[in-house]
Protein backbone atom coordinates (compact mmCIF):
# COMPACT_ATOMS: atom_id res chain seq x y z
CA UNK A 1 0.00 0.00 0.00
CA UNK A 2 2.83 2.38 0.92
CA UNK A 3 4.54 1.71 -2.44
CA UNK A 4 1.33 2.59 -4.27
CA UNK A 5 0.98 5.85 -2.35
CA UNK A 6 4.61 6.77 -3.07
CA UNK A 7 4.14 5.98 -6.78
CA UNK A 8 1.03 8.16 -6.92
CA UNK A 9 2.85 11.04 -5.21
CA UNK A 10 5.80 10.80 -7.61
CA UNK A 11 3.44 10.65 -10.60
CA UNK A 12 1.48 13.65 -9.32
CA UNK A 13 4.70 15.62 -8.78
CA UNK A 14 5.97 14.82 -12.27
CA UNK A 15 2.62 15.82 -13.80
CA UNK A 16 2.64 19.11 -11.89
CA UNK A 17 6.24 19.83 -12.91
CA UNK A 18 5.38 19.26 -16.58
CA UNK A 19 2.28 21.41 -16.28
CA UNK A 20 4.41 24.34 -15.13
CA UNK A 21 7.05 24.02 -17.84
CA UNK A 22 7.90 27.22 -19.72
CA UNK A 23 9.46 27.85 -23.12
CA UNK A 24 12.71 29.77 -23.51
CA UNK A 25 13.24 32.17 -26.41
CA UNK A 26 15.11 29.57 -28.51
CA UNK A 27 12.25 27.07 -28.29
CA UNK A 28 9.72 29.78 -29.17
CA UNK A 29 11.75 30.68 -32.26
CA UNK A 30 11.87 27.02 -33.33
CA UNK A 31 8.13 26.49 -32.79
CA UNK A 32 7.37 29.66 -34.76
CA UNK A 33 9.25 28.28 -37.75
CA UNK A 34 7.73 24.82 -37.44
CA UNK A 35 4.22 26.27 -37.20
CA UNK A 36 4.73 27.77 -40.66
CA UNK A 37 5.41 24.23 -41.87
CA UNK A 38 3.93 20.88 -40.82
CA UNK A 39 3.72 21.28 -37.05
CA UNK A 40 0.18 20.65 -35.77
CA UNK A 41 -1.03 22.35 -32.58
CA UNK A 42 -4.10 20.53 -31.25
CA UNK A 43 -6.68 21.28 -28.58
CA UNK A 44 -8.68 18.13 -27.97
CA UNK A 45 -11.55 20.20 -26.57
CA UNK A 46 -12.15 23.96 -26.10
CA UNK A 47 -11.08 23.87 -22.44
CA UNK A 48 -7.97 21.73 -22.82
CA UNK A 49 -4.38 22.85 -23.19
CA UNK A 50 -2.48 22.49 -26.46
CA UNK A 51 -0.28 19.63 -27.56
CA UNK A 52 2.08 19.62 -30.56
CA UNK A 53 2.44 16.88 -33.15
CA UNK A 54 5.75 16.52 -34.98
CA UNK A 55 5.40 14.27 -38.04
CA UNK A 56 7.53 13.52 -41.11
CA UNK A 57 8.11 10.80 -43.65
CA UNK A 58 10.30 8.07 -42.18
CA UNK A 59 13.09 9.15 -44.57
CA UNK A 60 13.45 12.18 -42.26
CA UNK A 61 13.83 10.03 -39.13
CA UNK A 62 17.08 11.85 -38.27
CA UNK A 63 15.23 15.17 -38.31
CA UNK A 64 12.41 13.92 -36.05
CA UNK A 65 14.98 12.50 -33.62
CA UNK A 66 16.72 15.89 -33.65
CA UNK A 67 13.42 17.61 -32.78
CA UNK A 68 12.70 15.06 -30.07
CA UNK A 69 16.00 15.81 -28.34
CA UNK A 70 14.88 19.45 -28.22
CA UNK A 71 11.34 18.82 -26.93
CA UNK A 72 11.68 15.56 -24.97
CA UNK A 73 11.17 17.31 -21.62
CA UNK A 74 7.66 18.16 -22.81
CA UNK A 75 6.81 14.63 -23.96
CA UNK A 76 5.71 11.35 -22.43
CA UNK A 77 6.86 9.00 -25.18
CA UNK A 78 9.52 8.71 -27.87
CA UNK A 79 8.93 8.98 -31.64
CA UNK A 80 6.99 6.10 -33.21
CA UNK A 81 6.85 4.81 -36.77
CA UNK A 82 3.36 4.44 -38.23
CA UNK A 83 1.97 3.39 -41.61
CA UNK A 84 -1.19 4.30 -43.52
CA UNK A 85 -2.67 3.85 -46.99
CA UNK A 86 -3.07 6.89 -49.23
CA UNK A 87 -6.69 6.37 -50.32
CA UNK A 88 -6.73 8.91 -53.13
CA UNK A 89 -7.97 7.21 -56.34
CA UNK A 90 -4.70 7.71 -58.23
CA UNK A 91 -2.40 6.78 -55.32
CA UNK A 92 -3.11 3.78 -53.06
CA UNK A 93 0.45 4.07 -51.74
CA UNK A 94 1.72 2.93 -48.36
CA UNK A 95 2.88 5.95 -46.36
CA UNK A 96 5.36 5.31 -43.56
CA UNK A 97 5.75 8.17 -41.11
CA UNK A 98 7.51 8.90 -37.85
CA UNK A 99 5.95 11.19 -35.27
CA UNK A 100 5.72 12.18 -31.64
CA UNK A 101 3.40 14.28 -29.52
CA UNK A 102 4.09 16.61 -26.64
CA UNK A 103 1.85 16.62 -23.61
CA UNK A 104 -1.07 19.03 -23.56
CA UNK A 105 0.49 21.99 -21.74
CA UNK A 106 -0.34 25.67 -21.08
CA UNK A 107 2.98 26.84 -22.57
CA UNK A 108 1.84 25.76 -26.05
CA UNK A 109 -1.52 27.57 -25.96
CA UNK A 110 -0.14 30.82 -27.37
CA UNK A 111 0.84 29.07 -30.61
CA UNK A 112 -2.61 27.57 -31.08
CA UNK A 113 -4.11 31.01 -30.54
CA UNK A 114 -1.60 32.73 -32.83
CA UNK A 115 -1.73 30.39 -35.83
CA UNK A 116 -5.29 29.00 -35.91
CA UNK A 117 -8.65 30.63 -36.40
CA UNK A 118 -11.83 29.58 -34.59
CA UNK A 119 -12.58 26.85 -37.15
CA UNK A 120 -9.13 25.30 -36.65
CA UNK A 121 -7.56 26.50 -39.90
CA UNK A 122 -3.97 27.74 -39.91
CA UNK A 123 -3.31 31.34 -40.90
CA UNK A 124 -0.42 33.81 -40.76
CA UNK A 125 -0.54 36.00 -37.62
CA UNK A 126 -0.24 39.76 -37.92
CA UNK A 127 2.77 39.97 -35.59
CA UNK A 128 4.86 37.31 -37.37
CA UNK A 129 7.29 39.90 -38.75
CA UNK A 130 8.26 40.79 -35.17
CA UNK A 131 8.66 37.22 -33.93
CA UNK A 132 10.23 35.28 -36.82
CA UNK A 133 14.03 34.94 -36.61
CA UNK A 134 16.79 33.30 -38.62
CA UNK A 135 16.43 30.23 -36.41
CA UNK A 136 12.68 30.15 -37.15
CA UNK A 137 13.43 30.43 -40.85
CA UNK A 138 15.88 27.53 -40.67
CA UNK A 139 13.36 25.19 -39.08
CA UNK A 140 10.72 26.21 -41.61
CA UNK A 141 13.23 25.41 -44.39
CA UNK A 142 14.00 22.00 -42.90
CA UNK A 143 10.39 21.20 -42.17
CA UNK A 144 8.65 22.23 -45.36
CA UNK A 145 10.98 23.60 -48.05
CA UNK A 146 12.74 22.26 -51.13
CA UNK A 147 15.10 23.50 -53.83
CA UNK A 148 13.82 24.07 -57.35
CA UNK A 149 16.33 25.02 -60.02
CA UNK A 150 18.33 27.90 -58.60
CA UNK A 151 15.52 29.02 -56.27
CA UNK A 152 13.75 27.60 -53.24
CA UNK A 153 10.11 26.72 -52.54
CA UNK A 154 8.11 26.65 -49.31
CA UNK A 155 5.07 24.36 -49.41
CA UNK A 156 2.52 27.00 -48.49
CA UNK A 157 -0.48 25.78 -50.52
CA UNK A 158 -2.48 25.21 -47.32
CA UNK A 159 -2.45 29.00 -46.82
CA UNK A 160 -4.65 31.43 -48.69
CA UNK A 161 -3.25 33.61 -51.47
CA UNK A 162 -3.58 36.57 -49.09
CA UNK A 163 -1.47 34.78 -46.48
CA UNK A 164 1.13 33.86 -49.11
CA UNK A 165 1.40 37.51 -50.10
CA UNK A 166 1.73 38.39 -46.42
CA UNK A 167 4.59 35.88 -46.04
CA UNK A 168 6.34 37.29 -49.10
CA UNK A 169 6.20 40.79 -47.63
CA UNK A 170 7.39 39.59 -44.21
CA UNK A 171 10.44 37.83 -45.72
CA UNK A 172 11.27 40.95 -47.70
CA UNK A 173 10.92 43.33 -44.75
CA UNK A 174 12.55 41.07 -42.15
CA UNK A 175 15.32 39.35 -44.13
CA UNK A 176 15.55 41.20 -47.47
CA UNK A 177 14.51 38.05 -49.35
CA UNK A 178 12.91 38.54 -52.76
CA UNK A 179 9.99 36.15 -53.20
CA UNK A 180 7.20 35.36 -55.62
CA UNK A 181 3.92 33.45 -55.38
CA UNK A 182 3.52 30.56 -57.83
CA UNK A 183 0.27 28.78 -58.65
CA UNK A 184 0.25 25.05 -57.85
CA UNK A 185 -2.33 22.28 -58.15
CA UNK A 186 -3.69 22.68 -54.64
CA UNK A 187 -3.13 26.41 -54.20
CA UNK A 188 -0.09 28.69 -54.14
CA UNK A 189 3.52 28.22 -53.07
CA UNK A 190 6.02 30.78 -51.88
CA UNK A 191 9.16 30.91 -54.02
CA UNK A 192 12.48 32.47 -53.01
CA UNK A 193 14.14 33.80 -56.15
CA UNK A 194 17.62 32.57 -57.10
CA UNK A 195 18.96 36.10 -56.45
CA UNK A 196 18.07 35.65 -52.75
CA UNK A 197 19.01 31.99 -52.26
CA UNK A 198 22.52 32.81 -51.02
CA UNK A 199 21.05 35.28 -48.52
CA UNK A 200 18.65 32.57 -47.32
CA UNK A 201 21.50 30.09 -46.86
CA UNK A 202 23.61 32.60 -44.95
CA UNK A 203 20.71 33.23 -42.56
CA UNK A 204 19.91 29.61 -41.81
CA UNK A 205 23.23 27.79 -42.10
CA UNK A 206 24.13 28.02 -38.37
CA UNK A 207 20.96 26.02 -37.57
CA UNK A 208 20.74 23.69 -40.58
CA UNK A 209 21.35 20.05 -39.67
CA UNK A 210 23.55 18.00 -42.01
CA UNK A 211 20.64 15.78 -43.06
CA UNK A 212 19.26 18.71 -45.08
CA UNK A 213 22.46 19.99 -46.67
CA UNK A 214 21.24 18.55 -49.98
CA UNK A 215 18.59 21.27 -50.12
CA UNK A 216 21.41 23.75 -50.81
CA UNK A 217 23.87 21.43 -52.59
CA UNK A 218 26.24 21.54 -49.62
CA UNK A 219 28.80 18.80 -49.03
Amino acid sequence: MKKNINFMLVRSYRKSAKFNLQLNSELKEIITGLMLGDLFAEKRNPNSNTRLQFKQSVKNKIYIEHLYTIFKDYCNSEPKITSSIDNRPDKKDLNISIKFWTQSLPCFNEFRELFYNESGTKFIPLNLEKTITSRSLAYWVMDDGYKSGQGFYFCTESYTLEDNNKLSLILKNRFNLECGIHKHTNGHRLYVFSSSKDILLELIKPYLIEHFYYKFDLN
